[in-house]
């Protein structure tokens, strides 16, 4: 049976994740205020999100919604997943969201920390399923590195 869940998430950053869903050819339409998602059955079943990827975007009948949720300070995903992992995979939230919002997110932390630094060149690694983003500040001779596993 086809219906909207909630889940949780680790997205703190608007931008970051505006940019990752961008980057993943989902043209995500954004609001100042919750507005209703289309659900399944055409109607919202009372949900709502700031984030709203349309499911016409992805071929499905049902929107993707990212609600921000102020008590936890994180975003929420609002999906069917009857219509999201045909579409998308099993894997897309947990895996190719969360890699391209970590390059967004790193890349600002990046930018913020230039002016303690100077300037920071980025260089991106994949061996395997493992990438690395390798972070060299001019000002600063220690070498930092992320990966996500």
């Amino acid at each position: 049976m086809s219906h909207f869940s909630t889940v949780k998430t680790k997205l703190t950053n608007r931008e970051c994740l505006i940019f990752a869903l961008t980057d993943l050819n989902l043209s995500p339409q954004v609001h100042e205020t919750a507005q209703p998602l289309k659900g399944y059955y055409g109607g919202s079943q009372g949900q709502s999100a700031e984030i709203i990827v349309s499911g016409r975007t992805i071929k499905a009948r049902a929107d993707i919604g990212f609600k921000w949720n102020q008590s936890s300070g994180v975003y929420e995903v609002i999906h069917d997943s009857y219509e999201t992992v045909p579409k998308l995979g099993k894997d897309f939230f947990s895996n190719k969201l969360m890699l391209a919002y970590g390059k967004h997110l790193i890349r600002a932390k990046a930018a913020e920390l230039q002016e303690r630094f100077g300037e920071c060149a980025i260089a991106e690694e994949t061996n395997g399923s493992v990438q690395t983003l390798r972070l060299t500040f001019a000002g600063h001779q220690e070498v930092k590195q992320f990966a996500r596993r």
